[in-house]
């Protein structure tokens, strides 16, 4: 996955892609979906139709949403738009805030909700960037570090010596005109 800097959208890039599926693991929305059942299976989630973004289009969803529910732009400039939704009509919206701005260190993506969060599928990310539930990742790949330095240099160590056998073997057949066995 990686975030276009230009327009703030998150995508899967399939040349960069290992199949780890962390991104899956990662997103507190639990949105990327990896397609079990393909063939040549992807990573899948809303792109905000990055074909149309590329064109100068918005995306179709904010496009054709009569009411104005779906909007789409600069972060500051829904956050801008979301707090004069508030301020224009004060105790319609839960706990008069929006969800998103601080929740997780501030999210791309914004909500304002009559009903509690939760009640619309959105967890509690509290305003820590990196939730504590991810942090177990960070420990995984500090444990991870010294097999992966020890890996390296076991083969660095295997290769050479097999380098060396090599030339011994070309050394012995030119010396003896024989061809050795292994």
């Amino acid at each position: 996955m990686w975030k276009n800097d230009g327009n703030g959208v998150v995508a899967w890039e399939p040349s960069r892609c290992i199949g780890c599926r962390y991104c899956e693991i990662a997103c507190p929305y639990h949105v990327p979906k990896f397609e079990w059942e393909a063939f040549n299976p992807k990573i899948v989630k809303c792109e905000l139709c990055r074909p149309r973004l590329d064109k100068g289009f918005e995306p179709a969803c904010t496009s054709v949403c009569p009411t104005h529910a779906v909007i789409f732009g600069p972060r500051e400039a829904l956050l801008t738009e979301a707090k004069q939704r508030i301020e224009a009509a004060p105790q319609k919206y839960f706990e008069d805030r929006v969800y998103g701005e601080h929740d997780a260190g501030g999210t791309q993506v914004l909500y304002l909700s009559h009903v509690p969060f939760a009640e619309i599928g959105l967890p509690d990310l509290g305003t820590d960037p990196v939730p504590g539930r991810l942090k177990w990742q960070k420990r995984i790949y500090k444990f991870l570090a010294l097999p992966l330095l020890l890996y390296a240099i076991l083969t660095g160590i295997m290769k050479r010596h097999w380098t060396d056998h090599r030339k011994e073997l070309r050394e012995e057949e030119e010396r003896t005109g024989l061809r050795p066995q292994l």
